[in-house]
């Protein structure tokens, strides 16, 4: 399996059958430059501008934007309802978390998560091996949160998200402020690419933070 990370919240994953995922594609107001992508399924978590952005995505692909379980070949996608903020939605409406499972591996992409789930949450979600999570806050939850949020599902990897670059548009908090928060808790690898290949067999017992580059 192949991640990529094209910036912001969008991901390109590719199975090793060749099945290609994007997630939450965002449009050119957030400051990076969007990148025309050719794949087999398109998950959105939430319709704001810098996450339902379709206009650079090709091919016949399958639009996955609502809660539920969906097949796609041999990937199965879960969809759990989630607020985008402290207040039930009141705010910015309601945020849908992706857990894909395949290649025996099971990720999760929190979208523009903006509090803490409940317990039942966790419980649907189960077990994570590679968490993709939104950590600059604002919009979202913020880097103590996001903390909180680790160490409650417990994956192999976190892959943040969500924070300032310097071609991020956005008023969200830096990288670093993560960084700060999971100092003592987990290791840090900077990765230095855009790509990652990762299988079942080369997951770690021990819990880390891998920082990407963006493509």
């Amino acid at each position: 399996m192949v991640i990529e990370w094209l910036g912001h919240s969008c991901f390109k994953i590719t199975l090793e059958s060749g099945l290609k995922i994007l997630t939450d594609p965002y449009g050119p107001e957030v400051g990076y430059t969007a990148k025309d992508v050719e794949v087999d399924v398109v998950t959105v978590s939430h319709n704001h501008f810098d996450h339902n952005n379709l206009s650079h995505v090709k091919g016949d692909y399958t639009l996955v934007n609502t809660p539920g379980t969906h097949t796609v070949d041999e990937l199965v996608i879960e969809g759990l309802e989630t607020w985008h903020d402290h207040n039930q939605g009141a705010h910015r409406g309601k945020n849908i978390v992706f857990k894909y499972s395949a290649d025996g591996i099971a990720l999760c992409h929190m979208g523009d998560l903006g509090c803490i789930p409940d317990d039942a949450f966790f419980e649907n979600l189960g077990s994570i091996d590679i968490l993709m999570i939104p950590v600059g806050g604002n919009y979202t939850i913020d880097a103590h949160e996001a903390l909180a949020i680790c160490e409650r599902i417990g994956p192999n990897i976190i892959i943040p998200m969500h924070f300032k670059t310097p071609d991020s548009n956005l008023d969200i908090a830096p990288l670093h402020e993560f960084l700060e928060a999971v100092d003592r808790e987990y290791d840090v690898s900077h990765h230095g690419k855009c790509y990652l290949n990762i299988d079942k067999a080369s997951l770690k017992k021990r819990t880390r933070v891998v920082v990407m580059e963006y493509l």
